[in-house]
């Protein structure tokens, strides 16, 4: 039974990554382990000048994250939430790592020149495990 971890965010990649997260967990049974990441700038003074826009982003992550859940549960599927804080593709790399994952998936939004997206392309090049993307129907 492998063990599932799925990058989950507000875009429709990150939707697709969920959906064939938890198919592949009906299918091979298991826990799905979601995790989403607050964005930190790295400058404490910014970071701290935003707290209220980050408490509203913090809401709207674990409302993100419960959806995720009530999706996996609609479907037979456990689901774990984890809620980070820091910059994405170093955060998805790190929960990883420390869950143990064989795989992950992730969705990847494309910006104008990458080939990817850039947390996609560093997750993918950095991560200890298998790594699936689900890119946004076109």
């Amino acid at each position: 039974m492998p063990r599932i971890l799925v990058a989950v965010d507000e875009s429709s990649g990150g939707e697709r990554a969920l959906e064939a997260a938890v198919k592949l967990a009906q299918q091979n049974g298991g826990l799905v382990t979601a995790v989403t990441v607050l964005e930190q700038t790295g400058n404490p003074a910014l970071d701290a000048l935003a707290e209220e826009l980050k408490a509203h982003a913090r809401t709207r992550l674990e409302e993100l994250l419960q959806t995720a859940v009530n999706f996996a549960r609609s479907r037979g599927v456990r689901l774990r939430p984890i809620l980070r804080e820091g910059h994405p593709a170093e955060a998805i790399i790190t929960c990883a790592e420390e869950e143990r994952a064989d795989i992950l998936f992730l969705g990847a939004n494309r910006e104008a020149g990458d080939r990817l997206g850039g947390v996609a392309d560093l997750v993918s090049n950095h991560c200890p495990c298998t790594v699936v993307i689900a890119r946004r129907a076109a």
